[in-house]
């Protein structure tokens, strides 16, 4: 798999551009519509309940960059969801009162992403850690992606699907060229629909469990639920996607890259608790706080 990522100054991840055996699957999407979303209840008593919905790509000061490491195979990606600049932004918007807080609060992204030369496939760990003093009620990640089967030739005229037994949505074209993707955990929703009706926000939390039925301009998401993400508590998954020539070679792509994605949980782990992959970059603390200045 061939694959361009944007990460760092656009504060967040979203692959830019990927493409199977020399094969566009992503090509000049939104950057929004390429990676992972959030939802979630933030839940304390100083601060009541208030629903965050959270897109991939997400300006400073919402998001802060901590560190980047990028290699031949393996990059990765650490970052901070600032939770006292988001509840700023919320009470200048006048969607909640003035909110005092005795400490600034975060909760800390991890992003692990395996992309080895000649391998069919691209494995991305997200693992979130809730370093604020706040419950993350109601948890759900998806995984959004607009592909555009064969690129600039074929975007608005792919079709989609999703195998129940694997966990894998895809799309495709009438060249029989797939794109698709799965985690490792196991999805509780699923939909692919037109872009342009693709839509999550505190009105509507869940994927409906619907495919678009027709070729068109689409997207594909997956979703998965999980309860609540206590302080200093973990959520982690990972995210296998793949091409192929036909349904059979993607399913078979995306089950050897799940298979090799448990391997590589250890290394994870062990990396997410380094005190390396913790320390913030000097790069990335101006760029952090002049971008907050500039929203003030």
């Amino acid at each position: 798999m061939e694959a361009r990522y944007t990460a760092g100054y656009v504060m967040g991840f979203s692959i830019k551009e990927l493409k199977y055996k020399g094969k566009y699957l992503i090509y000049l999407s939104e950057q929004d519509l390429t990676g992972p979303w959030f939802s979630f209840k933030l839940e304390g008593k100083k601060i009541g309940t208030i629903p965050v919905v959270l897109k991939n790509i997400e300006p400073t000061p919402i998001y802060n960059m901590v560190n980047t490491r990028t290699g031949t195979a393996i990059s990765r990606i650490t970052l901070d969801f600032n939770i006292t600049e988001y509840l700023k932004k919320l009470v200048k918007e006048k969607k909640i009162q003035s909110i005092s807080l005795k400490k600034k609060e975060f909760v800390r992204v991890y992003k692990d992403i395996f992309n080895p030369p000649k391998v069919p496939y691209i494995s991305t760990f997200f693992t979130i850690k809730n370093i604020s003093d706040f419950a993350l009620n109601d948890f759900s990640i998806y995984f959004v992606f607009d592909f555009d089967i064969n690129g600039l030739e074929g975007y608005d005229n792919d079709l989609s699907g999703y195998d129940e037994e694997n966990d894998i949505i895809y799309q495709y074209d009438d060249t029989g060229l797939y794109g698709g993707f799965s985690p490792i955990s196991k999805s509780t929703n699923f939909e692919t629909c037109l872009i342009k009706d693709f839509k999550i926000d505190q009105n509507r939390m869940n994927l409906s469990n619907t495919l678009h039925k027709g070729p068109g301009e689409i997207l594909s998401a997956l979703q998965i639920e999980f309860m609540t993400i206590e302080p200093e508590h973990t959520f982690q998954t990972a995210l296998v996607i793949s091409g192929g020539f036909s349904k059979e070679e993607l399913i078979d792509n995306i089950k050897e890259g799940k298979r090799n994605a448990m391997k590589h949980l250890h290394q994870v782990n062990r990396s997410v608790k380094s005190e390396q992959r913790n320390l913030q970059e000097e790069a990335f603390i101006k760029i952090n706080l002049q971008e907050a200045e500039d929203c003030k």
